[in-house]
């Protein structure tokens, strides 16, 4: 899940990210983080050998050493842009904004400040921040097992089945579109709703030509793009 956390300075956001991350981590939850400032502010230098090869003209330019690696874009980034970077590349359970404006994610408001969209918290304790965290990936975690339908033939939406089964009231096999088959069909990122019987002629067809195809190794995941863009005639 995505949560932002923003305030005014001197409201003490950095510093209940840090206990946010922490309290995370060591219930074993993959998390990753992104710091905005408002200022203009670059962490390359002149004259270093990074901004050189930017002033070549190379961009992103990328600084890896023996302990880190940092990729710079020298332009500016939109927080939801950022996110499916980042969620794509590293696949977090959590990912943390610090201070962002925008981002169609939801947020948390630290010290007096005027509130953003998205706000669903005011100056949470960190126990409950946390524990609203831990649901939300936990329903996050049924939702991707859904096929996506909303068939309500379990007498829910798949939004709904998934909040019945973080409560402990359903089980996700009460769904009767849940395939045994792992099928997934993806467009720009974004999973394509496909109950039992879509999955399994895709799975059937695809696995149908793959068996001709030199380099094929049954029980490998297997990956088929699409790219946008016009034919070549």
């Amino acid at each position: 899940m995505i949560i932002g956390i923003y305030g005014n300075t001197e409201a003490g956001k950095t510093n209940f990210v840090e206990r946010v991350i922490g309290s995370l981590v060591k219930k074993g939850y993959a998390v990753s983080s992104v710091k905005h400032t408002p200022h203009k502010k670059s962490i390359d230098r002149e004259g270093k050998e990074t901004w050189k090869h930017w002033k070549a003209g190379s961009d992103p330019v990328v600084f890896a050493s023996g302990v880190e690696t940092t990729t710079i874009k020298h332009s500016e980034t939109s927080a939801d842009e950022i996110s499916k970077r980042i969620l794509r590349e590293y696949d977090p359970d959590v990912l943390v904004f610090q201070g962002f404006k925008g981002g169609a994610f939801p947020k948390v408001a630290i010290g007096e400040v005027a509130p953003r969209k998205g706000t669903v918290m005011t100056n949470p304790t960190l126990s409950r921040l946390v524990k609203h965290i831990e649901t939300e990936v936990a329903y996050e975690r049924v939702l991707a097992e859904l096929p996506g339908l909303d068939c309500r033939k379990c007498g829910f939406d798949c939004r709904g089945l998934a909040g019945e089964v973080v409560k402990g009231k359903r089980k996700v096999d009460a769904c009767k579109e849940l395939s045994d088959l792992d099928v997934g069909i993806f467009v720009d990122g974004r999973r394509i709703p496909a109950g039992t019987f879509v999955s399994s002629i895709v799975h059937k067809t695809v696995h149908g030509m793959l068996g001709s195809l030199k380099g094929f190794e049954p029980g490998k995941d297997v990956e088929i793009r699409l790219k946008a863009g016009k034919r070549r005639h």
